[in-house]
């Protein structure tokens, strides 16, 4: 019968997206995994593609994974992020991150619980509702925590104070200014035996890159480094230029 026949259809069409999905998968290496396709998921998502970094959605609405299968740059898995073999389906011990963006506090307790004990190593970022569970969040293996509403009210109060600032912040590290915008350089891969300083190296002169801090090993951050500032394998920099200026300036610290 015909119904017979479009059910059929529909099983094979569904089988070979599923197919389709998992071979891209097996072939990534350093993605990110976005749990959830909600307002912060696929906010996250968007400006990861945007900047060429390979997703991979763990998403059980079957309205939602309709609405993800009208952009064919988006991978998915439908299933559910708090089972372990989904996970590892959408290619854990492979990522370089995941993303925990569920409405509930606890399916993202239980999805940072799990994540981490099969990768160790894997950057975890979880959305938290709750103030109280920011610190659960983070002992059960969350790098950090985002809470939304919080950030919200924040920048609510940020247009009022400093809305100029605000404005400026936003658009270097959201919308972008032109080509340029905000970059993390880690210098672990510097020559430590002509390690320099910044003022020594000419970064700004030769680059035309402007630095803005660095993270030292031990966790500190310095705003606007002095020119006497010694650059070691432990620093990450974090610069304004555009990505001409920083492939440069990687050579330089790599030279």
């Amino acid at each position: 019968s015909l119904i017979t026949k479009h059910f059929s259809e529909r099983l094979y069409s569904i089988y070979n997206v599923k197919t389709k999905m998992e071979k891209q998968i097996s072939k990534l290496k350093d993605h990110v995994i976005v749990v959830g396709y909600g307002r912060n998921g696929s906010q996250a998502v968007d400006e990861l593609l945007s900047n060429q970094i390979p997703v991979v959605v763990i998403e059980n609405r079957s309205k939602v994974i309709q609405y993800m299968q009208e952009n064919p740059k988006i991978i998915y898995i439908d299933g559910d992020a708090t089972d372990d073999n989904v996970l590892h389906k959408a290619g854990i011990e492979k990522a370089k991150a995941l993303i925990s963006a569920l409405a509930s506090d606890a399916d993202n307790l239980f999805v940072v619980i799990t994540a981490r004990e099969i990768n160790p190593d894997l950057l975890i970022i979880s959305r938290a509702s709750a103030i109280a569970n920011d610190k659960k969040l983070k002992l059960a293996g969350a790098t950090n925590v985002i809470m939304p509403d919080k950030v919200g009210g924040q920048k609510m109060a940020k247009l009022v104070i400093q809305p100029d600032i605000h404005e400026f912040v936003e658009k270097i590290l959201l919308q972008r200014v032109g080509d340029v915008s905000l970059f993390e350089i880690s210098c672990s891969e510097i020559n430590t035996n002509t390690s320099k300083t910044i003022g020594e190296l000419q970064i700004r002169e030769r680059t035309g890159i402007s630095i803005l801090g660095i993270k030292q090993a031990d966790g500190q951050y310095i705003l606007n480094p002095s020119s006497d500032t010694i650059l070691k394998e432990d620093i990450m920099l974090f610069v304004l230029g555009n990505k001409d200026q920083v492939g440069l300036l990687k050579s330089i610290l790599n030279g």
